[in-house]
C-alpha cells in the first residue's frame, strides 16, 4: 500500500509514500503492518497531515526520531480483504504482479515483477530469462492500444508488443 520514507523533526514524523490511487486514501486502510526482522509488525498511525505534496505522519508509541528511523525504507502492508470489492472487469495493481506476459503473436515475453507509475501512463516491468541472464522488458500500460486482454484468473496478459520495440 505504501513505504515509509525518512524521519521529519524530532518527534518522530516520518514522510510516507503511497502507492493507492487517490494517495490520501492510504489513511482509510487500517490496520498497517510493516514486514520487520523477518516478522510481520502491526503499527498504528496516530496522525498525518499534508506536507510539500505529500503526506507525512506518526505512529502510536514512537515519539522520537531515533525510533522513528528504525522503519525508514519499509513497506506498508495491508489485509486485502479490506480493500472494496471492484466490479468484474477491474483489478488492483496488485493483482498483475506474476502474470504471464504473450503478446499478441503468443510469444511469451516474461513475467510481471514491478509496476511504475508515471505522469503520462504507467508502465509494467517485465523480468525474462535469455541465455542464463535474467532481463527486464518495460512495457506501457495502455490500455486497448497496447494492453489488450488482462485476466486475473489465469494470471496472463496479452499486449501489442514486439521485442524489438524496446
Amino acid at each position: 500500500m505504501g513505504k515509509i520514507g525518512k524521519t521529519y523533526g524530532i518527534l518522530g514524523w516520518m514522510k510516507i509514500f503511497s502507492f493507492t490511487e487517490n494517495q490520501e486514501k492510504i489513511f482509510d486502510y487500517k490496520p498497517w503492518f510493516i514486514l520487520k526482522e523477518k516478522k510481520m509488525e502491526k503499527i498504528q498511525p496516530k496522525a498525518w497531515k499534508n506536507y510539500k505534496n505529500n503526506f507525512i505522519f506518526c505512529v502510536k508509541n514512537i515519539s522520537d526520531a531515533s525510533e522513528a528511523k528504525k522503519l525508514t525504507n519499509l513497506n506498508i502492508f495491508i489485509n486485502r480483504n479490506i480493500l472494496p470489492k471492484l466490479p468484474h472487469d477491474e483489478y488492483y495493481w496488485n493483482d498483475i504482479i506474476s502474470c504471464n506476459v504473450f503478446n499478441t503473436q503468443k510469444k511469451y515475453l516474461g513475467k510481471v515483477i514491478n509496476l511504475i507509475r508515471t505522469q503520462y501512463n504507467d508502465i509494467i516491468v517485465i523480468e525474462y530469462l535469455s541465455k542464463k541472464k535474467y532481463k527486464k522488458i518495460i512495457i506501457p500500460f495502455i490500455d486497448q492500444k497496447i494492453i489488450q486482454n488482462v485476466n486475473i484468473k489465469t494470471k496472463t496478459i496479452i499486449v501489442n508488443w514486439n521485442e524489438n520495440e524496446q
